[in-house]
């Protein structure tokens, strides 16, 4: 039995412009790190930890879960060129110390560029499993362009048309930091059988309008 929900997200605010202002990437002890999210990157992270983990046990949106299992890009720096993702998993920070969660169940041996082989591990586990990768790898950055989201459908057998909402076919939405992307499928095995996209309405600024289909 594989899992039987998959929760996507894209890791929080990377450096850039906000506002009209200029906000730069700053690490867990707060030295000035561009590989790093900035201040409202780390709000949001610290918002995802309640998000997915509710004290109240009471979930924002019905299909929201608490994660048995966090998968996020490998933050080490590389050797082999490879850039460095700091931000998937300093997204995902705050939620796994409040979880406590063990070692084993916060996976970051996979590099961004090797997501197919992220899947294919993530397909192998039971419960529910929770992504934070780079928006790129997500949806597609270009039409028939390889990412997660189709590699979970490729690799379930997942059809479009059995799928109770389309999938985005367009990329990732450069601006938004503030959407889960959630696959159920209730026996664990074979296709999904819906696709969720959720709003997490956590900082100033979020939408609660979905990417086009």
């Amino acid at each position: 039995m594989g899992p039987t929900k998959i929760m996507i997200i894209r890791h929080a605010e990377k450096p850039g412009l906000y506002g009209g202002l200029q906000y730069n990437g700053i690490n867990a002890v707060g030295t000035t790190d561009e590989t790093s999210l900035v201040t409202m990157g780390w709000e949001r992270a610290g918002g995802i930890a309640n998000l997915f983990y509710p004290t109240n046990n009471v979930f924002q949106h019905a299909k929201l879960a608490k994660p048995d299992f966090i998968y996020a890009a490998d933050p080490a720096l590389k050797k082999d060129g490879d850039e460095p993702s700091q931000r998937p998993y300093q997204t995902i920070s705050a939620l796994a110390a409040k979880m406590n969660l063990p070692s084993g169940q916060v996976n970051i041996s996979f590099k961004k560029k090797d997501f197919k082989k992220m899947v294919t591990h993530v397909l192998t586990l039971s419960g529910t499993v929770l992504i934070s990768w780079q928006h790129q790898d997500i949806l597609p950055k270009t039409p028939g362009t390889d990412c997660i989201v189709h590699q979970l459908m490729k690799q379930t057998g997942t059809q479009q048309s059995t799928l109770q909402q389309p999938v985005p076919s367009g990329p990732w939405p450069a601006p938004r930091y503030d959407m889960v992307l959630v696959f159920d499928r209730p026996t664990g095995t074979g296709p999904f059988t819906s696709f969720t996209p959720v709003p997490q309405l956590l900082l100033a600024g979020d939408l609660s309008t979905l990417f086009p289909a």
